[in-house]
């Protein structure tokens, strides 16, 4: 069972420990002290790398650790899912997600790189056993990064609830995230204290939504978007979502939940939203890519999907997301 809590005093758990801890160079600014002997690493790629992770394997190996923490973004969490699952060790886990989007705290999945392709990890011992959702942590995030990561949990809350796989817990989540994010959005954006509560919450809940049904073709077409283009994953998989919704339509249970009619007014949002936030399609796209985006895209990961895809509509709808 999975606890959560927002008080950084149950690193208690970590008393007589001695844990990997595996956080970016941003951990040094939080005045967290771990109070007992930790084994660092922090050699990973913001999109982390499958070499990353065998080297935290090693890392954790040679030193004999007892627990695994992560204090950090989504690649951080991935990163020590990651680490955990290819060691094969049976070792606690505690996540302490420092960014309001990827929901990766609520999730028994990680995603990491090899080769420039997407590796996804999916295992019931990946999920967390503790998480510690702390909303002073988010003041230090860079303007963009708080864009895309806030996109990230918005597109998880929209893409779980039309999944195949929902269920009325999953929307339920869903839908709940999408308030939270709606209603703190711009509370969040101007860093204030009860805007990064609330998103932070949200995050968790669109992580447990997407926790059970898994996401949909806008996650599947964005990571490909990551390896090449160097667009972080939430501003690529924000670029895709309004153009699949609008090619696949319907789901207007959703757009209501967005306070719009129609999907088609939800789209017109979003795709307005996107500009707003200045979170636009990356530039200097060859007509070239499309073949080796449209290839990247394993249709048989999109069988989550209400709509099905075939490749020659995947090309299509790259086409449409990179205006090329």
């Amino acid at each position: 069972m999975q606890q959560t809590s927002n008080d950084l005093s149950t690193l208690e758990i970590l008393k007589d420990r001695r844990p990997l801890l595996v956080c970016d160079d941003a951990f040094d600014f939080f005045g967290i002290d771990l109070t007992c002997e930790i084994v660092r690493f922090s050699n990973f790629k913001p999109n982390p790398l499958y070499e990353d992770v065998k080297a935290g394997v090693e890392v954790l190996r040679n030193n004999k650790c007892d627990f695994i923490v992560a204090i950090g973004g989504g690649s951080c969490i991935d990163t020590a899912k990651g680490i955990k699952y290819l060691s094969r060790a049976d070792l606690p886990l505690l996540a302490v997600p420092t960014t309001a989007g990827t929901g990766s705290e609520a999730t028994h999945f990680a995603v990491i790189y090899k080769d420039g392709e997407k590796l996804s990890i999916a295992d019931k011992k990946l999920l967390p056993d503790h998480v510690i959702l702390q909303p002073d942590l988010l003041k230090t995030l860079p303007a963009y990064q708080k864009k895309c990561t806030m996109l990230d949990a918005l597109c998880q809350a929209i893409e779980s609830w039309w999944s195949i796989k929902a269920t009325p817990e999953s929307i339920d989540y869903s839908k709940e995230a999408i308030r939270l994010i709606l209603s703190n959005m711009e509370s969040y954006l101007k860093n204030e204290a009860n805007g990064n509560k609330h998103m932070l919450i949200a995050s968790n809940l669109a992580g447990k939504a997407i926790n059970i049904t898994t996401t949909t073709a806008p996650h599947a077409m964005s990571y490909k978007l990551t390896s090449m283009y160097g667009l972080p994953h939430g501003h690529a998989v924000a670029v895709c979502l309004p153009k699949v919704w609008r090619y696949m339509g319907d789901h207007e249970d959703i757009a209501k939940a967005l306070g719009k009619r129609s999907y088609s007014e939800a789209v017109l949002f979003l795709e307005e939203l996107l500009q707003r936030l200045e979170i636009l399609p990356p530039r200097h796209v060859s007509y070239d890519d499309l073949d080796t985006l449209a290839n990247s895209v394993n249709i048989q990961r999109l069988r989550n999907n209400p709509t099905r895809l075939s490749a020659l509509e995947i090309k299509a709808l790259y086409k449409e997301i990179l205006e090329v």
